[in-house]
């Protein structure tokens, strides 16, 4: 409990958790690219599985405190025109199996990462 009774503040994670998930989705994206078999096909569904509604979640809270108006919105729609862009940009490139598209989704996730890795340093601290 907080202060005269009253529940205890929930904590606002800054973008250092989303940097960690990105980084950790991306890996598992990237993981069956680069080395073949069952085991670290199963070891990518948990790693991608793991972060993938976290990822959204610490994106949109980050965001919540950007002091950007529409934020939320923005990244809303960025996330909704990635998941309509990104089969259609990747298609060409099924013709031999899926590698280069996953290695095209890693880098893709860990741009984000990078762009997360930035907002560090103009994050509120105190919100």
């Amino acid at each position: 409990m907080g202060p005269a009774g009253a529940p205890p503040a929930r904590p606002r994670p800054g973008p250092g958790p989303l940097v960690a998930a990105l980084v950790i989705q991306a890996a598992g994206i990237a993981l069956p690219a680069l080395v073949d078999g069952v085991a670290p096909a199963l070891i990518s569904a948990v790693l991608f599985g793991a972060t993938f509604i976290g990822v959204s979640t610490l994106a949109l809270a980050a965001g919540a405190h950007l002091r950007f108006p529409r934020s939320v919105a923005l990244l809303t729609a960025g996330y909704s025109a990635g998941q309509i862009l990104g089969p259609l940009v990747v298609a060409p490139m099924l013709h031999h199996g899926y590698r280069q598209a996953l290695i095209l989704a890693a880098v893709v996730v860990l741009t984000a990462a990078t762009a997360a890795a930035v907002l560090r340093v103009g994050f509120p601290h105190h919100v």
